[in-house]
């Protein structure tokens, strides 16, 4: 008999069992790998409803036939798939909409290349334009949070509340300051709303009352265009009032008239235009709807903090109204019409 040494039996048992490992796993190995799963194609999205605050979302979503799960945002999407329309919250502030804005744009479940971007929510409105209720397509947003700024007792006196004289953008910089939007795209929606007859409510009505001085502040809710300024902190007050109606002018030589303020519109248009260089979207097709909720100071012989801190009182709900109804049409024409518009902006004129 062969006389194996300890350590070469040990080789050859361990060689035998390992042989007979591979076979048992050969054996029980599929005959061909599974097929490698089926890429899913976004879905192309007609239109983006935004809203920041809950009151204006509510009946957007009301009418929404799906909701979806959005875990970078601050709310659920809704989802129209027979209108291809989103409903996006972004929360209150301007960072807050732009990320939002732009975890939306960069999401794979969607295409958003040719979406037109609909913001319908509330706002403050200069009572030398317009009063509670009424709805103002914006043509130019301006972003007041950037700027230079120092204590008023310590400012120049030329530096009216601490503010320096308005300096135009430096022409070497990008311009994070002035977003004029698609103002073809602008007037084609007022064109398409300017009549719609808004409610006027006793809550609408008292809050008027106050302000019988100014003509357009007086008058019952309408349909306007103008200009927003937006930042992230509520201001308030006439002294403000004046100083912003002034730097939209000067933004705009002369062209623009503050109308509304609010706070997250910069956010989205800075967002757009970036996601615009890498075909997320497309900002030439955003369409801003403010409507009024509050005005942007207070009414003549009131303190401004009084006025600041009054509860809306049921002019919230009008203004929350009133941007369902008059953003809706739009929104409906827009996605009811898509072979219309999918490729062709309206109010481009080409």
């Amino acid at each position: 008999m062969l006389n194996l040494s300890v350590w070469t039996r040990r080789v050859l048992v361990a060689a035998a069992f390992g042989g007979a490992m591979a076979t048992s796993a050969l054996a029980q190995a599929p005959a061909s790998p599974p097929a490698a799963a089926t890429a899913v194609a976004p879905i192309p999205i007609r239109v983006v409803v935004v809203t920041a605050y809950a009151l204006e979302d509510k009946a957007w979503m009301a009418q929404a036939p799906q909701t979806l799960d959005f875990p970078n945002g601050v709310a659920p999407l809704g989802y129209d798939a027979a209108k291809g329309v989103l409903i996006l919250r972004t929360g209150v502030g301007t960072n807050h909409a732009a990320i939002t804005t732009f975890a939306l744009a960069t999401d794979p479940r969607f295409d958003l290349s040719k979406a037109y971007w609909v913001i319908a929510a509330i706002a403050g409105v200069n009572p030398d334009e317009a009063s509670p209720g009424s709805a103002a397509w914006i043509g130019n947003v301006i972003d007041v949070d950037f700027g230079k700024w120092v204590d008023p007792r310590e400012a120049p006196p030329e530096w009216t509340g601490g503010y320096p004289p308005f300096q135009p953008p430096r022409a070497d910089r990008p311009n994070s300051v002035y977003y004029p939007l698609n103002i073809g795209l602008r007037d084609w929606a007022y064109g398409l709303t300017k009549d719609i007859q808004l409610p006027d409510t006793e809550a609408l009505k008292t809050a008027r009352a106050r302000f019988s001085s100014y003509p357009n502040g007086a008058k019952p809710p309408f349909v306007l265009t103008g200009d927003e300024i937006s930042g992230q902190a509520y201001w308030h007050g006439a002294m403000l009032t004046k100083r912003y109606a002034k730097l939209t002018t000067d933004y705009s030589g002369g062209k623009s008239r503050f109308v509304m303020t609010a706070m997250e519109d910069t956010g989205v248009a800075n967002a757009l235009r970036r996601l615009t260089t890498v075909g997320k979207a497309d900002y030439s097709r955003l369409i801003v709807l403010r409507t009024a909720s509050n005005y942007s100071q207070q009414a003549p012989g009131e303190g401004p903090v009084d006025s600041m801190n009054r509860p809306y009182a049921g002019v919230g709900d009008a203004a929350a109204y009133a941007a369902h109804v008059v953003a809706g049409k739009v929104v409906d024409e827009l996605s009811g019409h898509w072979t219309v518009y999918r490729d062709k902006i309206p109010g481009d004129g080409k």
